[in-house]
């Protein structure tokens, strides 16, 4: 298991629990119940994605990119199963528990060369640069989103969880993580003026699939390959074929 050190604890600390002060002031101001059907508007997400900061609209590019997709597990169970000796409603309770993993797991993204792209709903979507015919820099960036991938499992099990735990007293979140790498379309989609950069590639559409998993790291079968594999064998992987037989994953096991 990844480590992290008593600086990383104290900043994961501090982005879960101000993440939760501000859900928390958020739902005193809202004149409405939690438990009623509420409408919410969504502020617009600025695209980031890694080595493509503007793109003109009528521009399309390609490149090679590893699609690192982090998914809460059982959220929408969460909205209709009431759980007891809780403090928090169901409404309540998936929107504390959001606020709590998608900050501080995208911090973990935001502190290397990787860049969240989407939020979706209880998940998002990051993306990583892959230089596809260096060798040396794409085990670069394969060791990178591994270690983010591993540290956000830490981190879910030794801050976001505990906090929730304390501060809510709610059983503890399951998250999967796909990764996967291939070519991809990056272009505006929509209509005119409320167009929207987006990647479009294998890739994405393996994570998506990958990333169902409790508490595991699945990687695609082209990623699996590339990976830098050691002589130790410090990381060991067990093949399962996910997206009914179509998609082969190997699980990290640690």
């Amino acid at each position: 298991m990844i480590d992290i050190n008593e600086e990383e604890q104290k900043r994961f600390e501090e982005i879960v629990n101000s993440s939760l002060d501000k859900a928390e002031k958020l739902v005193k101001e809202l004149n409405v119940s939690f438990d009623e059907h509420i409408k919410v508007n969504a502020s617009v997400q600025r695209t980031n994605i890694p080595g493509y900061k503007f793109l003109g609209e009528n521009e399309y590019k390609s490149d090679f990119f590893l699609a690192f997709m982090l998914d809460m597990r059982d959220s929408t169970k969460h909205l209709i199963q009431a759980i007891s000796n809780t403090k928090a409603s169901q409404m309540k309770r998936v929107f504390y528990e959001v606020s709590a993993l998608l900050p501080v797991m995208a911090s973990i993204v935001e502190n290397t060369d990787g860049a969240v792209t989407e939020y979706l709903g209880d998940g998002f979507l990051a993306l990583f640069q892959f230089p596809f015919h260096d060798e040396e820099k794409r085990a670069a960036v394969c060791k990178m989103a591994m270690n983010v991938a591993r540290k956000c499992l830490v981190v879910l099990k030794q801050i976001v969880n505990p906090i929730l735990s304390k501060r809510y007293n709610l059983p503890n979140l399951e998250i999967g993580i796909g990764m996967a790498i291939s070519e991809a379309i990056i272009t505006h989609f929509g209509i005119r003026p409320n167009t929207q950069v987006k990647v479009i590639g294998r890739c994405i559409y393996d994570v998506s699939k990958l990333s169902k998993e409790r508490n595991r790291i699945v990687l695609q079968e082209h990623l699996n390959k590339i990976y830098p594999s050691s002589k130790t064998g410090i990381l060991k992987f067990t093949q399962k074929t996910f997206d009914s037989g179509k998609l082969n994953g190997y699980i990290l096991e640690e």
